[in-house]
């Protein structure tokens, strides 16, 4: 093996213009859900949200090339709200198998209000509907959001609203199934059991 002697210059490879390679890159921006605002927010330098909230609030990771808008996702999943019981348990949301049994209690109230027949009882049972629904519709508003942020890794943003939409579709007749057979069994079924 020869040693290279002082003489004979080392050589350099050819460097490649760097315009080549900054016309090529892309700058990606980072995108998360804030817990906090309850919406998609492009990530500071930190990671944090554009808000002010710390980086800990700030969940998932969308990256948008420059100048892609950052997506906004529908403020009230109608199925979360019509189906709770059945939509959050298939999303992941163990908490909407709570209303179950929110519901069945209800349903004892109006019944008993209806047999009763008082003022009192009528505002009770209107008080516990009241209660039901405001329950209802703030897990449908945050639904979207806590859904999305669990599978946003594998699932893109507009194929998720689409399968939003679907459930939605199907949630209307299975309210309308659920609530006919809930009145059919308070006022013919239930009646019918006790003689």
């Amino acid at each position: 093996m020869t040693e290279p002697n002082a003489e004979t210059p080392t050589e350099t490879p050819p460097e490649q213009p760097a315009t080549d390679l900054d016309a090529a890159r892309l700058e990606l921006r980072s995108v998360g859900y804030c817990a906090l605002c309850d919406a998609l927010v492009e990530r500071s330098t930190d990671g944090a949200c554009p808000e002010g909230h710390p980086a800990e609030a700030v969940a998932g990771r969308l990256l948008l090339v420059e100048g892609e808008p950052v997506p906004v996702l529908p403020r009230f999943n109608l199925a979360a709200f019509l189906i709770p019981p059945v939509w959050g348990p298939a999303h992941g949301m163990w908490v909407g198998a709570i209303f179950l049994p929110i519901w069945l209690f209800a349903d004892s109230v109006i019944v008993s209000a209806a047999r009763l027949g008082g003022v009192g009882q009528w505002i009770g049972a209107a008080l516990v509907v009241s209660g039901t629904l405001a329950f209802e519709y703030f897990f449908a508003r945050r639904a979207n959001g806590v859904a999305f942020r669990r599978v946003m890794s594998t699932v893109p943003i507009d194929e998720f609203v689409r399968r939003q939409r679907v459930w939605g579709f199907v949630a209307i007749p299975a309210a309308v199934l659920l609530i006919g057979w809930g009145v059919y069994f308070d006022l013919i079924l239930g009646p019918a059991l006790k003689r």
